[in-house]
């Protein structure tokens, strides 16, 4: 019974002109992000440079986010996600006073003036001078100046600011940077072929891009089955068949997961093969499987909880709520990843992000809470899937009938 609702469903989804949008969408995100990817060439000695990598040299973090901190006060205002959103925070005087006195603590830069001339000083001089220094504005620290009283003022001005912003705890150091010597770049690059066989690397880089849209777009595509029978005025016609609601709503949610997974793994057909040319004629042994298990360890899961939301809450509420719902997670999750973009830092967004091919290190480090962020993503998807099924099977018995009235207990001219 399953296996017949199975492939039926799909025949379904495929009939769907959301189903076909959403792949639509991921066509246009691919061609768009990583349509002309180019694979990456090993690093030639004399290079001009060689990219940039995070650092933890306590010196270049208290530089980098001094810089940041008298840049942000001389514009008058202040970056922030306290909740992942961006937020634009001007203080009044009296903050803004205090963020001053913070800076002359840390810098013995006093007043405005000096600051701008601080300022003005390092970008007329054309930035950065030294192999130790970022891209951007850096500030000598005082030289008594201990990294335990940074910290301490650093976690003074996030809590003018209201939390979130480059000073505290969660974020601070993010901006420190420093370019990568010949020999780095060199070993990020055997990591790629040795470690990652070339195609760990691009595979992580297709997933990045790949998530921010499989974390929403698939809500759409649930919402809309769900509310079709209801639409085509067949939904007393489905509760009246043999199959169990367990059969009714599994087979439904799995179908649209492969019409979705195979979807992604067409895509993934694209810079796989790019990378298999490349390999070949350069000598290089790849994992061909490598793009099958990050479309299933790292998208899927998204996929599946994003389903799940979208069926749950469009059972439960008949109505389309789910898009809200899922769409404000979506949001918060997207920001909330602005500062983990190079990947190792996980945590539990629903969008995991890896925007490189490289730092296969961070990959490793940060492995085990990426497992466990997609495997808690994936049973919770599980959860909502059997809630689905027990508010599904308690229509067809005449209760839980929406329809303006919530968990009324009324029987059912349909019930079975």
């Amino acid at each position: 019974m399953f296996g017949q609702l199975f492939i039926k469903e799909c025949r379904q989804t495929l009939k769907s002109l959301i189903f076909w949008l959403i792949v639509l969408g991921l066509l246009l995100n691919f061609s768009t992000q990583l349509g002309k990817m180019e694979i990456m060439d090993a690093p030639v000695k004399g290079q001009e440079e060689y990219g940039y990598h995070a650092t933890t040299d306590k010196e270049v973090i208290m530089e980098s986010t001094l810089g940041a901190l008298a840049e942000e006060y001389y514009r008058g205002n202040y970056a922030a996600y306290p909740i992942g959103f961006y937020k634009n925070v001007t203080l009044n005087k009296k903050e803004n006073s205090r963020i001053e006195e913070i800076i002359e603590e840390t810098t013995g830069l006093s007043g405005t003036e000096e600051i701008e001339k601080a300022i003005d000083s390092w970008y007329a001089e054309g930035g950065p001078k030294t192999e130790q220094m970022t891209g951007s504005l850096m500030l000598e620290p005082e030289e008594d100046l201990t990294y335990e009283q940074f910290i301490e003022l650093m976690d003074e001005a996030d809590g003018i600011i209201g939390g979130g912003s480059k000073y505290g705890d969660g974020y601070r150091g993010t901006n420190a940077q420093v370019p990568m010597t010949y020999e780095e770049a060199l070993e990020e690059y055997r990591f790629l072929i040795e470690k990652d066989k070339l195609t760990g690397g691009y595979a992580r880089l297709f997933s990045d891009y790949m998530v921010i849209f499989l974390s929403i777009l698939p809500v759409f595509l649930a919402v809309t089955r769900s509310l079709r029978d209801r639409r085509a005025k067949i939904q007393e016609l489905i509760y009246t068949r043999r199959a169990s609601s367990f059969v009714v709503v599994s087979s439904r949610y799995f179908a649209m997961l492969a019409m979705l997974a195979v979807s992604v793994l067409a895509l993934s057909a694209i810079p796989l093969m790019q990378c298999v040319k490349y390999g070949s004629s350069a000598g290089i042994s790849v994992d061909i499987f490598a793009f099958v298990k990050y479309t299933f360890g790292w998208l899927m899961p998204a996929v599946m909880i994003t389903l799940s939301v979208g069926m749950f809450l469009t059972e439960l509420t008949d109505t389309a709520v789910a898009v809200l719902v899922q769409g404000a997670w979506w949001f918060v999750s997207i920001f909330a990843g602005v500062n983990s973009l190079k990947g190792g830092m996980y945590g539990w967004n629903l969008a995991p992000r890896h925007n490189t091919e490289l730092n296969w290190k961070g990959y490793q480090d940060g492995f085990s809470q990426l497992a466990a962020n997609r495997i808690f993503y994936a049973a919770l998807s599980m959860v909502l899937l059997a809630f689905t099924v027990f508010i599904y099977s308690q229509k067809r018995k005449g209760r839980l009938v929406i329809r303006g009235k919530i968990l009324a207990d009324r029987k059912n001219k349909f019930k079975v």
